[in-house]
């Protein structure tokens, strides 16, 4: 397990730092199993056409639970017990971005998040390609580590929206809900007058844990599943940034959609594009 205990003077909660520290373990054994796969065939199709269940979902998930049994806390996995929400829990995603895994495309996350009544409290999130694990715990910052490099603290991004990069969630996932395809093209047209640049990634964590570590300045995600953004949203709020829904309400779990930004301005800003869609 990684000794985070030097990180921060303000590692004062013994708790919530061996909570991260079991979050970035269950996160590391969760991408050690993605690289192990020697199949990306899918098993299963879920809810819809496009959700799809690998080997390597179940394999990551059962590796990660193996880890997180060192917590006498239930665990939620998107693909174990999806529907299990007790206040406290862990939340996992073990492979977040299965439709680019099953294409060979590397933008794929392993998330793990902890929740105490009902919100989160400490997390991880692990990008397969680089190793980059980007964890967080409430009142200790965020920081992210690259296997043989020391720590570094994360912040988010105080730059321009002009100038800077956001990335929007996918249009292909659904024609439900109150972001029906028309009107995710309607937002994408809008923010896209305001912006530097726009990107569709196909990974919610890892788009949280680009906004968290300032590589990019918003995310914009039309729905909230909590392994999706759990560690991610918790990430965002420690690095500086703002966590919202598309109606520029506060984020939490029941959250119907997410706008994490790396500034209360730039969120301002892309609210304001919203409004007219």
């Amino acid at each position: 397990m990684v000794d985070m205990t030097h990180l921060s003077p303000a590692l004062d909660d013994p708790t919530t730092t061996a909570d991260a520290q079991l979050a970035v373990a269950a996160v590391r054994a969760g991408l050690a199993a993605i690289r192990a796969a020697d199949s990306r065939a899918v098993v299963a199709v879920k809810a819809h056409p496009a959700d799809l269940l690998t080997a390597t979902d179940l394999a990551a998930e059962e590796a990660i639970r193996g880890v997180l049994a060192a917590s006498d806390l239930p665990v939620q996995g998107e693909e174990g017990s999806p529907d299990l929400t007790v206040p406290d829990r862990w939340i996992v995603d073990p492979v977040d971005g299965t439709a680019n895994f099953v294409a060979g495309i590397g933008l794929v996350a392993s998330t793990v998040a902890l929740a105490r009544g009902g919100a989160p409290v400490a997390g991880a999130t692990g990008e397969v390609e680089s190793g980059r694990v980007v964890w967080s715990a409430r009142g200790l910052g965020t920081w992210e580590v690259l296997d043989g490099e020391p720590p570094v603290r994360a912040h988010t991004s105080d730059g321009e929206l002009a100038t800077g990069c956001i990335t929007v969630g996918d249009f292909s996932w659904t024609n439900t809900g109150p972001w029906p395809l028309e009107r995710r093209a309607a937002l994408t047209t809008a923010v896209a007058a305001r912006v530097g640049r726009l990107r569709m990634v196909g990974s919610s964590a890892t788009e949280l844990s680009w906004v968290a570590t300032g590589r990019t300045s918003a995310a914009i995600l039309y729905g909230n599943h909590p392994w999706d953004t759990g560690a991610g949203a918790l990430a965002v709020r420690e690095a500086g940034g703002v966590v919202l829904d598309l109606a520029g309400a506060e984020w939490s779990f029941a959250s119907e959609s997410v706008l994490a930004a790396g500034s209360e301005a730039v969120a301002r800003e892309l609210l304001d594009a919203i409004r007219g869609v």
